[in-house]
């Protein structure tokens, strides 16, 4: 895609460290330092963090150590212009609670689960931007690379949900910020209950915690989900980081190397303990296909680390983007809208567990090329903590250690219409009546969600339709439609069955709106002369600070709504009959 362009790697050893943590040690790196104390940084909720009393650092030559995970030094300089500086440190300490852990009920398949996830990286920009990774996990370390794995909904949040719960956002209880009685996700059913029987110390760790995918709309956790969850150090480093004249190091490590660090930390402290760790890094590429590039080296780095280390011989290393890109020029054009719904998925399973599962890992390797997603990663963690035994209570998808039928469609995948990567869209004259008319429901159907609450009715500009972009018509997949059973693993066709409802058509429109000048992408049925459209409209470029006046009130009505000063409502209808 020529719309690419690449973006050199952060200099941040031109940035100036003063001291470096080592085993609750502080060393200092730098002649200047006359003294130092530092303070703990204490997570208050997900949303606020606090600094503890000031402390002397311990010296080197005793056994006192600093015990505190995150925390921020003070270093006193001989420098008289600058006679101060700070800087902020990360480490996992072995407090007792978690090196005594032990399994109540015992892991069927007993792996660590390590997850480094890329935010916005699709499986193409995979291979653009992360050449060198890609080879590494397919050559050396011999990954199970998915070439058909869909996402399950819209953004970050929908990806994630799907992982770590095995449901969708709105199969849980209501946590929206703007909703009234919303609570926080500390009750929603995710897997680390059934990890912590088992034995397992869990890990979440974000490096961009202002867009986290359960607290930017979201009520956030009340209390750490996980054993291992440095969000107060990242919302300490991103409040840095905006003042910096580099947004992507901290002192002078890259944020990549500060997330992997800890990765490498954890797994050395405890290495003889079951865990599960998703390392979630959103800071290079969450706006912007170009920036993906430069995580590579810190993430090849690990990989090669991991590797040589032998912390790969008893861990399932999982490396995915939660999606594709979902702004820009490159997402305005077919290739890109594909790319968003076909997300990085790779699994990699130690050498003697291929040799000791050959079944499994057959089935691994016909799935790559079947429809899988993120609720089957879940089915699948789940089942290798009841191995050999599926567990019985999965909603939504199904274990990839089994084979995935070659008929499975997207709704039997859970995959909403508007992301299935597997229908066949050809293009429609956008000038044609149903296109025009389904691009006009959909703003309708926009403008009715802002007068839904009286903020957005009031502060939002109505929204009309200024351009039908392109209209593409759904038609049945003939193999799909044929498709009889399976002989060897090689699909069979019968003859071509007739598709039912064929006075039911469904359209994908893109289209422009104004006054914001917004483009969006929607998925519209037409139905007996109405034109019905699903919900998950997308927006495809940024909208930048068009929704302040309800962005934190209504966080999820931000790609629909402009502001403005003097209010005026528009009249709404769901559906948009045709005459």
């Amino acid at each position: 895609m020529n719309l690419l362009s690449d973006v050199p790697m952060p200099k941040c050893s031109q940035f100036k460290s003063y001291g470096k943590l080592v085993d609750g040690k502080i060393h200092f790196v730098d002649s200047t330092v006359i003294s130092a104390s530092y303070r703990r940084i204490v997570r208050n909720g997900d949303f606020k963090y606090t600094l503890g009393e000031s402390l002397p650092i311990p010296l080197l030559n005793t056994t006192e150590k600093i015990t505190d995970e995150f925390i921020e030094v003070e270093y006193q300089l001989k420098d008289g212009k600058k006679p101060q500086e700070k800087e902020i440190f990360i480490q996992p300490v072995p407090h007792q609670h978690l090196l005594s852990r032990s399994a109540q009920i015992e892991p069927g398949i007993p792996l660590n689960i390590l997850i480094v996830g890329v935010d916005s990286m699709s499986h193409g920009n995979a291979i653009r931007k992360l050449p060198q990774v890609y080879k590494y996990l397919k050559d050396e370390l011999g990954s199970v690379i998915f070439n058909g794995h869909s996402v399950v909904g819209d953004g970050t949040t929908d990806q994630l949900a799907a992982i770590l719960t095995g449901t969708s956002e709105t199969g849980q209880y209501e946590a929206r910020r703007h909703i009234k009685k919303a609570r926080p996700v500390d009750g929603w059913t995710w897997i680390y209950k059934q990890l912590n029987e088992r034995g397992y110390l869990t890990g979440y760790s974000g490096d961009n915690p202002g867009i986290g995918p359960f607290s930017y709309r979201l009520m956030g956790f009340k209390d750490s989900p996980t054993d291992f969850y440095p969000r107060p150090f990242y919302s300490m480093a991103e409040k840095i980081l905006k003042d910096s004249t580099s947004n992507k190091c901290v002192a002078s490590k890259t944020i990549s190397t500060v997330q992997f660090d800890y990765i490498r930390e954890v797994f050395a402290m405890f290495k003889n303990k079951l865990k599960f760790f998703f390392s979630f890094n959103a800071m290079y590429t969450h706006n912007t296909y170009s920036e993906g590039g430069m995580i590579e080296p810190d993430l090849l780095s690990l990989l090669q680390d991991l590797n040589q280390h032998g912390y790969l011989n008893n861990t399932l290393l999982i490396v995915l983007g939660d999606h594709g890109s979902r702004y820009g020029k490159a997402r305005a054009v077919l290739q890109g809208k594909l790319e968003e719904r076909l997300p990085l998925f790779s699994m990699r399973f130690p050498t003697w567990f291929r040799d000791k599962f050959p079944t499994i890992m057959k089935n691994l390797k016909i799935n790559t090329n079947r429809l899988t997603s993120w609720y089957d990663v879940y089915a699948t963690f789940r089942h290798m903590l009841s191995y050999p035994s599926l567990p019985s209570d999965i909603k939504h998808g199904q274990s990839l250690l089994t084979e995935i039928p070659i008929s499975r469609t997207c709704e039997e995948a859970n995959v909403a219409e508007h992301w299935c990567p597997c229908l066949r869209w050809e293009p429609v004259d956008h000038s044609y009546t149903h296109a025009q008319k389904a691009a006009l429901a959909a703003v309708e159907y926009m403008n009715g969600a802002n007068l839904e609450h009286q903020e957005s009715a009031e502060m939002c500009r109505n929204l009309s339709l200024k351009s039908v972009n392109y209209a593409l018509l759904e038609r049945p997949n003939d193999k799909l439609l044929s498709f009889a059973n399976t002989n060897d693993l090689r699909p069979v066709f019968n003859q071509r069955l007739n598709p039912a409802h064929q006075h039911i058509c469904r359209y994908q429109v893109q289209f422009t709106t104004s006054p914001n000048n917004g483009t969006y992408e929607a998925t519209v049925r037409y139905h007996k002369s109405w034109f019905i459209v699903s919900k998950g409209i997308s927006r495809i470029n940024k909208y930048g600070n068009q929704p302040e006046c309800i962005a934190r009130q209504l966080p999820h009505l931000r790609k629909f709504c402009m502001c403005k000063e003097i209010s005026s409502k528009p009249l709404y209808y769901m559906f948009f009959k045709c005459t």
